[in-house]
């Protein structure tokens, strides 16, 4: 799946580790990951391959298994990686790739521009899923015509039939999967509207939800066994991201447009580094209506921005002697955008607008503050005039 993040440089999170670049794109994995190789390689070495390639040693299964599950994962890259290739031959950055419990995530800096564009990036991962099938399969035919030992030609025949599932599946006409980013191409390209083709792409992807978990549960009742339970949470998952990438879209939509100086909030109150915490608290937490300020350094620029709930972690015995410069977030650390910029151009390049605040600067000065919270009161209140319109 290719996922359109506001990411402008990638960092592993807390939850993944970071694995390295391949074709200069910054590849993590999230710890759900092992759950899955464990799962995969438990599998095979107990059911699959004993069952395909009997009379070998279980240490020999629980090896096959195991280098089955690592090329399984690496196919997974490998679709992942057909999506960023594609997409930085469109011009779009793809600020990393993150591998996880269900199957993969190309981050990209900013939204195709084209419809064409939207729909080869789309079509590039599962495209190389079933590349990698057939030439998995291709492999197996080979190996069994040979006199190679019968469990390769069942790990090859099994990777050739997981990436055919891995393709055909994500080919699914639904967002989030591949499928529903195909949709969302074509019927931008039939009707011209980008927007309302996301939202039917959206609307796909929670039919595509809403028909797995009642196939998962007729399943489940009827033939009693718990494979159908996993339909079930699949389809729960694509439901909610389905709900999820829809409330994106008309957030999106309703910022299109939208100056920095309509988001921001205008840098009118600025907190001197020198300051005690408490007297911080007492001047300006307690008085004004903001959450978050510019941070006047020794030199009298900017040196960054502190925080309502950074002040407030300063432990009250601790506020008199402690200075603010202890808990201010550096201005390196934050992104700066122009004044004269968008907000779209805004979540096109910086993922710190959801973690952290950024700057908004004319030439040297810095005149204002956009935050998470900013963008959702803009976002409101645009939302509420289109609905009042309606």
């Amino acid at each position: 799946m290719t996922e359109p993040t506001h990411t402008h440089a990638w960092q592993a999170r807390q939850d993944e580790v970071r694995l390295g670049c391949v074709a200069g794109f910054p590849v993590g994995m999230n710890w759900s990951v092992l759950v899955i190789a464990w799962l995969l390689t438990w599998s095979l070495a107990t059911g699959g391959l004993p069952h395909g390639a009997p009379g070998h040693a279980a240490g020999t299964y629980w090896a096959a298994g195991a280098v089955a599950a690592v090329v399984f994962l690496a196919s997974l890259l490998a679709h992942e990686l057909a999506h960023s290739v594609v997409a930085r031959r469109s011009g779009i950055e793809v600020t990393g790739i993150t591998l996880w419990l269900f199957g993969g995530v190309a981050s990209l800096s900013r939204e195709p521009e084209t419809p064409a564009a939207d729909l080869r990036i789309a079509a590039a991962g599962p495209g190389a899923s079933l590349a990698l099938a057939g030439l998995f399969g291709v492999g197996s035919l080979a190996v069994e015509a040979t006199s190679a030992p019968h469990i390769l030609a069942s790990v090859t025949g099994w990777l050739a039939g997981v990436n055919l599932m891995l393709g055909l599946f994500n080919l699914i006409p639904g967002a989030p999967l591949d499928g529903g980013r195909v949709l969302r191409a074509i019927v931008w390209r039939l009707r011209g509207d980008r927007h309302q083709a996301a939202l039917i792409a959206t609307s796909a992807g929670a039919v595509v939800g809403y028909g797995l978990i009642g196939l998962g549960l007729t399943q489940f009742l009827v033939a009693g066994g718990i494979g159908g339970l996993w339909f079930v949470f699949i389809g729960w998952f694509l439901l909610n991201a389905a709900r999820a990438e829809k409330a994106h879209e008309r957030i999106r939509h309703a910022l299109t447009g939208v100056k920095m100086s309509d988001a921001m909030t205008p840098a009118t109150s600025v907190i001197p580094a020198w300051l005690a915490v408490g007297d911080a608290i007492e001047r300006h937490a307690l008085t004004d209506r903001i959450d978050v300020w510019p941070v006047e350094g020794f030199d009298g620029r900017i040196a960054g921005v502190v925080t309502i709930d950074g002040l407030r972690a300063v432990p009250v015995d601790e506020r008199t002697a402690t200075q603010v410069s202890a808990i201010t977030i550096p201005a390196d650390a934050l992104v700066q955008v122009p004044l004269t910029s968008t907000v779209i151009e805004l979540l096109g390049r910086a993922d710190s607008v959801v973690d952290r605040p950024v700057l908004v600067s004319d030439g040297d000065r810095v005149v204002g503050i956009v935050t998470g919270d900013d963008l959702e009161r803009v976002a409101g209140r645009r939302l509420g005039a289109t609905r009042s319109h309606h």
